[in-house]
């Protein structure tokens, strides 16, 4: 195999990735900042209705992985008709249960809010911020079926390029509706809530716009079959590895609440800082997080065309690339974990408690990234329930009960919710290496699985 044809498939899938996650960074990162010139309780009420959002986020992005794996399977076939199919069957699914998420969102807003805070001033911030943000939700799971549909073909540029457009008009858009320079008033909060779902809105439409123009994938694969007509095969297909998918990134967004509760018990300045911190983490965590999407959709390739000797090409190379992207991302924490957080507020006491959790993430970087490229090849080879466990037992067997115990009902330094999330990584990524070698899912293609998804 050669390696630089491997390197180039890799790099034309991950580069792109990557430059959209900055990008989304980017305007995330702008807009953070923005806010954080804003009150503590601002900050950390902005937290708490991105806690609510990403949690949805997070279930739609899992079908989405489901439906690049049966993509790039159908294209590694050849089964060009199908591609589109798979993705039509995943509209009219996903997006009724995202309209169904706003709603009841809206009718338990007040017990939901709860879950984070008793602070009557940050409710009702976080109120005001939740109940408009909510209806990004069917935009984002919109924007989730669009992006599977590019990856599965390998195309990662355009949701590169919707990215730019999205984040774009984030930033302009915040700015005008947070701080209202001139005529125009001042929103605060309120503004950024709104922004936030213009932005989605713009992104997922155009990516719709772009599938079905007539250059675009779907305006050549025809199926011949009524759009609004359900098929069972496909959808049994997509949600099989979709669901487990969604289930473990709904772990972490589940834990996030539990672990934003034992925070703001340290004080709204706590909380304010871990979201911050969060977003420092983020940005050095962009090199890797292209790795998720590029070793699911192209181990899934390898596996359609038969291929083992590229399989195992991407692979090596893959995790190769994942181990030195999170040994810069290391780096580069330990190194400017002060000057993150310098950036991202004016806050002294924000400050000084964010650069401890910034440079404790340091020691996660790797484990994490290894781990992108190790449960993306597992979850393709048809392993779907694998990843899910191995993420349930980091969080909850280890994320959760170490900050609960130490730091809600012991009252240790908050130092040590950092250190449980940094060992849930490590954790994790122990577990992953040790079942990837147990069921040899380097030999995939040649001896089959018992998991291998049906050939349509």
């Amino acid at each position: 195999m050669d390696k630089k044809k491997v390197n180039r498939d890799i790099f034309k899938m991950v580069l792109p990735i990557i430059i959209e996650n900055v990008l989304q960074m980017s305007a995330g990162l702008v807009t953070t900042a923005m806010i954080g010139r804003l009150l503590a309780d601002d900050i950390s009420a902005q937290g708490i209705g991105n806690r609510i959002t990403n949690t949805f986020w997070a279930l739609f992005k899992g079908v989405g992985i489901g439906a690049t794996v049966i993509v790039a399977l159908r294209y590694g076939q050849q089964k060009f008709h199908l591609c589109r199919r798979t993705i039509e069957q995943v509209y009219i699914t996903a997006l009724p249960a995202a309209f169904g998420c706003v709603v009841l969102t809206l009718i338990f807003m007040d017990p939901i809010l709860h879950l984070f805070t008793q602070d009557a001033a940050l409710l009702q911030a976080a109120f005001r911020f939740a109940r408009i943000a909510i209806f990004a939700v069917p935009f984002m799971a919109l924007s989730s079926v669009n992006a599977a549909a590019f990856n599965g073909h390998g195309n990662t540029k355009t949701p590169m390029y919707l990215a730019f457009l999205m984040n774009g008009v984030n930033i302009v858009l915040g700015y005008l509706l947070i701080f209202g320079p001139g005529p125009l008033p001042a929103l605060g909060l309120v503004g950024a809530a709104v922004s936030t779902v213009v932005s989605w809105m713009t992104g997922a439409l155009t990516g719709l716009a772009l599938l079905y123009a007539r250059h675009g994938y779907f305006g050549h694969e025809h199926h011949n079959q009524p759009f609004f007509s359900l098929d069972k095969p496909i959808l049994k297909e997509v949600y099989k590895t979709g669901v487990p998918a969604a289930c473990e990134n709904v772990f972490w967004q589940l834990s996030a609440i539990v672990l934003s509760n034992v925070i703001l018990g340290y004080g709204s300045a706590a909380f304010a800082a871990y979201n911050l911190g969060l977003q420092a983490e983020m940005i050095c965590e962009m090199p890797g997080i292209g790795f998720v999407t590029a070793s699911t959709s192209l181990a899934a390739r390898a596996i359609g065309m038969g291929d083992d000797q590229l399989y195992r090409a991407y692979f090596k190379q893959m995790r190769k690339f994942s181990f030195f992207t999170g040994l810069a991302a290391s780096v580069a924490l330990f190194t400017f974990a002060g000057g993150f957080m310098t950036l991202l507020t004016d806050k002294p006491e924000i400050q000084a408690i964010g650069r401890v959790y910034v440079f404790i993430m340091g020691f996660a970087q790797i484990p994490q990234d290894l781990a992108k490229v190790y449960n993306g090849t597992i979850r393709s080879a048809g392993y779907r329930n694998v990843p899910m466990i191995i993420s349930f037992v980091g969080i909850w067997c280890v994320r959760v009960p170490i900050s609960v115990v130490f730091g809600k009902l012991l009252g240790w330094d908050i130092s040590v919710v950092w250190i449980a999330i940094a060992l849930d990584q490590i954790v994790r990524i122990l577990l992953s290496m040790g079942i990837f070698q147990k069921k040899r899912v380097i030999d995939r293609v040649t001896q089959g699985s018992p998991a291998q998804p049906q050939k349509a």
